[in-house]
């Protein structure tokens, strides 16, 4: 009797040095998945940045290409209409001074 006793108490004292393990086992499972999860938040986040940055730079570029090409226009006319203006003010006035005279 006291053999099958004595074996009773070492398969509990088995066990809870299982179950110690087990329980030492968990939380070491659970501290490298919160760093994985951490490193994950962390690549994820770099990564994010990097293509906002990356967007942020090429729509700049777009930005300015289009800033020059509307500046160059812009130019393009008011040379267009200095000259125009060059060419025809004297007619512009005499027709204007007409219809001044019609009314």
């Amino acid at each position: 009797m006291e053999d099958i006793i004595n074996k009773l108490a070492e398969i509990e004292a088995a066990a809870s040095h299982i179950m110690e393990d087990v329980s030492e086992q968990k939380k070491q499972l659970a501290q490298q998945y919160e760093e994985a999860v951490q490193q994950f938040d962390f690549t994820i986040d770099t990564e994010s940045q990097n293509r906002s940055d990356t967007i942020r730079r090429e729509l700049e570029v777009q930005m300015k290409q289009e800033l020059e090409k509307q500046r160059n226009e812009a130019e393009q006319v008011l040379t267009r209409l200095e000259a125009y203006y060059t060419k025809c003010h004297t007619d512009m006035a005499k027709e204007i001074y007409d219809r001044i005279l019609r009314m």
